[in-house]
Formats: structure tokens, sequence, C-alpha cells
């Protein structure tokens, strides 16, 4: 039995890693002969991925490759990528640290791309380091963020498995009713996808095993190793025989946990499964003992002392490994801070001298600019009073030249002044005597009719009308003549003085 069960075991890990093999084959094919980089970049990530469990070590090194042609091709999201694809691989080889230092560098990239899907897997993964090392808060808390950003994008596979992993950490915290809680609704998310509803199924197996629940318990169990040897899933498959054969011993069903164990234990070695083969030595060793078969039951109690030391030693190893990396690390966070600080300081001390010099100039600039505008605006206004005092000199010019002009003009008249007031004088003395000649000679003309006239005016009696017609005659006559002599003196005299 024991040889037919390790016989099918052999033969589902041949199937599987021909299938690996096949799928690797494909996508290095594709990787190498690609003509776009972006495509060989995933197409390598993707082989990486595909024997991260089988071969570690050749998927950090493709993982490797990977990141180097897509920081050729300036592909910040193929680096990432690979950043994780190389965790992961690193997570397989036990180097715990530094797997996490990666997945937290993909994550930031993944955080400055916005990549939520990705985000939510390196959480996933950071989880899982936080589980190998036994931080179950942390890891419960990575697999509680990873949950709610699948169930943001609607991911119910991916969302399935993250409260599946909720489950198991609150199993291990014997947080039992907690754990069936994200169990179950583990399995909601998983209906129709067998590939990821055997964990779920497999955990509330073992919660029910936990709680005592025997009929439950079997129920899954059954059902959680029909599905992992359906899917060739070794690991479920070792882990559901050794808790059925803690289910039969519950029971004092000491054969059929024999058989369990045994099972589990070819199961586990035919895989190289040292866990699961150290659990189910040690649960075979117990009921050998318990049976009085001492042989077997020291054979397997130091198969499973030798196992035990192994496994302690290097989780031992990989914590002490992982702590010194951990100082090694924060030492360097301290003195890249340090650094970082003085960086940041030398380049403030920079960005202010800059800032000064730039102000300086900015100072210096409105300084030139305000003596520009204010020598503009003195330019300006002596310009104006240039131009007013130029048309103020023009006008006092013209003025000055009226005035030159004036006071030749009065030089000039005041020259001729005494030479026309001589000669006005003289011509005025020349005219009175003239007149004084020209009144004389002529005053006979006008005193004879003034004289007649006088003489008429004393032979006129009042009352005597005898001559009175001779005297108005004689009057008229006399009158005209006075009358034509005067008119004739003041022609010759407007003549004259004309």
């Amino acid at each position: 039995m024991r040889l037919k069960i390790l016989t099918i075991s052999i033969l589902s890990a041949l199937v599987s890693s021909l299938f690996a093999q096949g799928e690797l084959d494909s996508l290095l094919e594709y990787a190498q002969h690609s003509p776009d980089t972006i495509l060989r970049v995933d197409a390598l990530n993707g082989a990486s991925y595909s024997i991260r469990n089988i071969n570690p070590d050749s998927a950090l090194l493709l993982a490797t490759q990977s990141e180097q042609l897509a920081r050729m091709a300036n592909y910040p999201l193929g680096v990432a990528d690979a950043k994780m694809r190389q965790a992961i691989a690193i997570t397989s080889q036990g180097h715990y640290y530094q797997a996490l230092r990666l997945f937290l560098e993909a994550k930031s990239t993944f955080e400055t791309l916005g990549v939520q899907a990705r985000i939510a897997s390196v959480i996933n993964n950071i989880g899982r380091i936080y589980n190998f090392i036994e931080d179950y808060d942390l890891a419960l808390e990575h697999y509680q963020q990873a949950a709610t950003l699948f169930a943001e994008l609607k991911n119910d596979s991916r969302e399935g498995s993250m409260l599946n992993n909720i489950g198991h950490i609150h199993k291990l915290q014997g947080d039992y009713n907690e754990a069936l809680k994200f169990l179950n609704a583990s399995s909601r998310k998983h209906t129709g996808r067998p590939e990821n509803l055997v964990f779920p199924i497999y955990n509330k197996g073992s919660v029910f095993m936990k709680l005592n629940l025997i009929d439950s318990a079997k129920k899954y169990l059954d059902w959680s190793l029909s599905l992992s040897e359906e899917l060739r899933n070794h690991y479920i498959q070792s882990l559901t025989l050794i808790d059925m054969g803690e289910l039969h011993m519950k029971q004092n069903q000491l054969k059929e946990a024999e058989r369990s164990f045994l099972e589990a234990y070819d199961v586990a070695s035919a895989a190289g499964m040292r866990g699961e083969r150290r659990d189910a030595a040690q649960h075979l060793s117990t009921i050998y003992e318990t049976q009085n078969q001492y042989d077997k039951a020291l054979m397997y109690h130091k198969i499973f002392k030798s196992t035990n030391d192994s496994l302690f030693n290097r989780d031992l190893a990989r914590r002490m490994a992982f702590q010194e990396a951990e100082y090694e690390f924060n030492q360097k966070q301290i003195k890249d801070e340090v650094e970082r600080k003085k960086l940041e300081l030398e380049q403030a001390k920079v960005l202010n001298n800059a800032i000064w010099v730039r102000n300086t100039l900015i100072a210096g600039l409105i300084l030139m600019i305000c003596i520009c505008y204010l020598i503009y605006k003195n330019f300006t206004r002596k310009r104006k009073a240039n131009e007013a005092l130029r048309k103020l000199n023009e006008q006092i010019e013209s003025q000055a030249e009226e005035l030159r002009r004036a006071n030749l003009e009065i030089t000039v008249m005041n020259n001729n002044l005494e030479t026309i007031v001589n000669r006005r004088t003289q011509e005025l003395k020349l005219r009175n005597k003239q007149l004084k000649e020209y009144l004389s000679s002529n005053s006979h003309i006008v005193r004879a009719p003034l004289a007649r006239i006088l003489g008429l005016v004393d032979l006129y009696e009042p009352g005597d009308n005898s001559n009175l017609d001779f005297i108005n005659q004689s009057l008229h006559i006399s009158a005209r003549e006075l009358d034509d002599a005067l008119r004739d003196i003041n022609k010759k005299l407007s003549d004259e003085n004309a």
C-alpha cells in the first residue's frame, strides 16, 4: 500500500514537473525571440513565477535577467514585477528579510504607478513573510489589507484566497470561531474553482478537528483529501492526512490513524516537504510506542528528531539572519537617513544661496527699474520744462525783439521829436502870421457889409414903415455879402490847412 502511494506521488510530481517544464519552455522561447522588449520582460517574469516552487534558484536568475532587461527598456512596471518575482524565489530559499526588502521596493513602485492589483499581491506576499517568521499579528494585518484591495477590485478569487489566509492565521492563534467566519467567506468566493477551494476546505476541516466536531471534521477532511489528490497538491494532501490521523486518534482508531500518518509521511517524503514529514514521523513514533513497537517507534523518533533539529536549526538560522539583516538594514537606514539629511541640508544651503542670489538679482532689477523710471520721469519732466522754457525764451525773445523795435522807434521818434516840434512850431508861427496877415487884409471885406447892416439897423424906427422895404432889401443884400465873405474865408483857411 505504501509503495503504491509512494509510486503515485512520484508519478504525480513527475507529471506536474513536465507540465511546468512545458510552460517554462514556451515562456522562455517567447522571451528569447519576441521583438517586443516589454513582452520579453513579462515572459521572463512569468517563467520565473512558474518555477518558483520547483526551482527557486532558476526562478531568481530569470527574474534578475528580467529586471536588467526592464531597466534597459525603461519599463518601471517590469522592474517592479521582476523584484516581486525575485522576492518570491528568495522566500522559497528561506531568506525572508532580503525578500521583504525586495517586496517593499516593488510595493513602492506599484504605489507610484497606481497599480492596485499588484499592490494587493505584494501586500499578500509580505503577509506570507510574516506568517513564515510567525509574526501573526503583522501577517494578519497585511492579509486584511490585501483582502480589502482585492474586494475593491472585485477580484473574488484573490479576495477569497486572502480570506482563507486570514482564517488560517486565526486558526494558528487558536481563535477557531473567527477562523471559521473567514473560511466560510473564502469558500463562497471560490465557488466553482477547485484549485482555490481546496485551501479553505482543508482549513475548515482542520478547525473542526481542533474543536472536536468529528462529523464536520471528517466531512471536510475527506473532501480536502479528494480535491488535493485530484489537483496533485501534495502540500494540502499531506496536511490533510496528518489531520485525519489526529482525528482517528481522537476516536481511538489507531490503525486508521497509523495508515493516515504513513500515507502523509510517504507523500511528504516524495515531495520533499520536511515539516510535514517531521509531523507525520512524530505521530507514527507515538502510535508505535503506544503499540509497544519500540523499534519502529525509535526509528520514526530518530527521523522526527533529526528532521526537527534540522528544521529548528534552519528556522533559527533564518530568524537570526532575519534579525541580523533587519539590524543591518536599520543601521543602513539610519546611515542613509543621516546622509539624506546632510544632502538635504547641503541642497537647502545651495537652494537658500540660489534664492538669495535670485532675490538679490530681483531686488537689483527692481531697483534698476525704479531708477530708470525715475530717470525717465526726471528726463521727461526736464524735457517738458526745457520745452516750456524754450517756448518762454522764444516768447521773451519775441517780446524783446518787439521791445527793441519799439525802443528803436522811440529812439528814432525821440531823435526826430525836437525837429518835428520845431518844424511844427515854425509852421504854426508861419500859419499864424499868415492868418493874421490874411485876416488883416480881409477884415474890410467883412467889415463893409457888417457896417452897412449896423447902419440900416439905426435907420429903422419903430412904427415908421415908410422905409421898411428898403431897409429889408438892403439888410438882405448886406447879410448875403457877409455870408459870402465868411464862406470864402473858411474855404481859404481849409485849403491852406490841407
